[in-house]
């Protein structure tokens, strides 16, 4: 699901009399001296445009208006969960946010989203478990996936942060029914109230959530956000956590042993003998010393080659970090527990 768009437009695309218009909006920030009062510098602050059911964010840069916001909130009936079904593509979204900003500003922005910029997409994929405790357990053994891209930066009750600071890619994961509770409580909430038994439902729903970045967008993408599809998000997002996840099941160290031996070299060849008992040996080191202790025991170039021949031998990035085929396995986070929908979820 499309979560969360940040995207800007130049004021050179904005005709002199909507650029005045949208000039005159929001609150200033302003630092100043108070012994001579001059003025050091001047932002424009982050203002809510909300509605009864939905709110976007805009703000004036120095050469663009910014505006971001959920939107799955700005068109339906504002769920967060899945959002509108059909699911939204990236430019649907987009106009739907700028449209609320237009009503709101009594102005006509551009509604062609190839004269906007995208700085930042959260992509989400949503997995169903057996109870709000399958949940939690999950995201335990997920806090222990590290190395590689991944990199656990924070950790706050029920969400597992990787690489927060990174403007390439994050990811995120948590419990959504806690989540949804604590939204309903806030003061200024103003999205859909859920019922107790969709509350309920959402206890089984660990939610995955990956933030594509300014970075991501100038250097990585190889199609322009603006002809991004819906399935072109969902796939971003589970290309991030599928090799975290894995879903081949692994019992045994004598499984392991033999889906080395079976790994297919780039020649098209199985690898030689000599090279997957070298490779089960990094993965003794894993299992015995750590992922970082292991790190520094082989070289470089070693370390990499082995971690991509036990990647190829079915062991997800999760196995890898911990050393071992972790219980994640039992839960079976696979393709088939995903859901899309809240009919998808009841029935899982």
């Amino acid at each position: 699901m499309l979560d969360w768009l940040t995207i800007r437009v130049p004021y050179t695309a904005l005709s002199d009399d909507v650029l005045r218009v949208v000039e005159a909006h929001g609150d200033r920030i302003m630092r100043y001296c108070p012994r001579t009062g001059a003025l050091r510098w001047e932002s424009a602050a982050w203002d809510t445009i909300r509605s009864d059911s939905h709110q976007v964010l805009a703000r004036l840069g120095s050469d663009a208006l910014h505006v971001q916001g959920s939107p799955a909130r700005a068109v339906g009936d504002a769920d967060a969960v899945f959002g509108p079904q059909p699911p939204q593509s990236p430019p649907e979204g987009a106009r739907a946010m700028v449209r609320h900003v237009s009503r709101a500003l009594g102005v006509i922005l551009p509604q062609d989203p190839r004269l906007w910029v995208c700085s930042r997409m959260d992509c989400t994929v949503h997995l169903a478990l057996g109870s709000l405790a399958d949940v939690r357990v999950a995201l335990s053994l997920l806090r222990g996936v590290e190395g590689g891209r991944y990199r656990v930066s924070q950790q706050a009750g029920d969400t597992v942060y990787w690489s927060h600071r990174s403007r390439l890619r994050a990811g995120k994961a948590y419990a959504k029914g806690p989540h949804l509770r604590w939204m309903q409580k806030q003061a200024n909430y103003s999205g859909r109230e859920y019922s107790a038994s969709e509350l309920e439902a959402a206890d089984c729903l660990l939610r995955l959530e990956c933030r594509l970045g300014a970075q991501y967008w100038r250097e990585r993408a190889e199609t322009p956000w603006c002809e991004w599809s819906a399935s072109d998000v969902d796939a971003a997002a589970w290309a991030y956590f599928d090799r975290m996840l894995g879903d081949t099941e692994m019992a045994h160290v004598t499984d392991i042993e033999a889906a080395i031996r079976k790994v297919i070299a780039k020649n098209g060849e199985p690898i030689t003998e000599g090279t997957a008992r070298a490779a089960l040996g990094t993965w003794g080191l894993i299992s015995s010393f750590g992922w970082e202790r292991a790190k520094t025991m082989v070289s470089k170039r070693t370390w990499y080659r082995h971690l991509g021949i036990l990647r190829d031998a079915g062991l997800s990035d999760a196995d890898i970090s911990a050393g071992r085929v972790i219980e994640l396995r039992a839960l079976r986070l696979s393709e088939a527990r995903r859901v899309f929908s809240w009919s998808d979820l009841r029935a899982a």
